[in-house]
């Protein structure tokens, strides 16, 4: 199982990705101040569950499943995206899938980018700007690779 978690943030300084447990991640769009007391009240009722029952705490509330879903500005256009190009990716590819649907509607390429990965295995971790770029750069090369295959070879004169 996998959950891969993507946002669009304005400010480096700003994460808009936050552990809650350690099985538990909250994304959120818009002002982070807004959601800075939700996010304290769930860190403190994930830590209550755990002193009192000394299991994980298992997600209540509103729950739905998406193979791939998008919130807040430009969602449509990023659902729109994945839509069209997912086609059951795994690990890295899902990354990748992310980062290339986010891109379509962020101008700033990879620097306002921040992604968060979930696996049973290894718990929430979140990619570096380093690890980001690398896939930024790959996806613009893929990207640039395409367009030149569209124009075909160059001709002779």
């Amino acid at each position: 199982m996998l959950f891969l978690c993507i946002c669009d943030a304005f400010m480096l300084s700003v994460r808009k990705i936050v552990n809650l447990d350690d099985h538990i991640a909250l994304a959120c769009t818009g002002l982070k101040a807004d959601a800075r007391v939700l996010i304290n009240r769930a860190r403190i009722e994930c830590q209550s569950h755990r002193l009192t029952v000394e299991d994980p705490t298992d997600p209540s509330g509103t729950f739905s499943a998406w193979k791939a879903n998008a919130t807040g500005r430009n969602s449509n256009s990023m659902r729109e995206f994945l839509e069209k190009n997912y086609k059951e990716p795994s690990g890295q590819e899902t990354v990748k899938l992310a980062i290339c649907a986010l891109l379509e509607v962020v101008e700033s390429g990879g620097k306002n980018i921040e992604v968060a990965v979930m696996t049973k295995e290894h718990g929430l971790w979140q990619l570096d700007e380093a690890g980001i770029d690398a896939i930024v750069a790959e996806i613009e090369a893929e990207k640039a690779a395409a367009e030149a295959a569209k124009k075909g070879p160059p001709k002779e004169t």
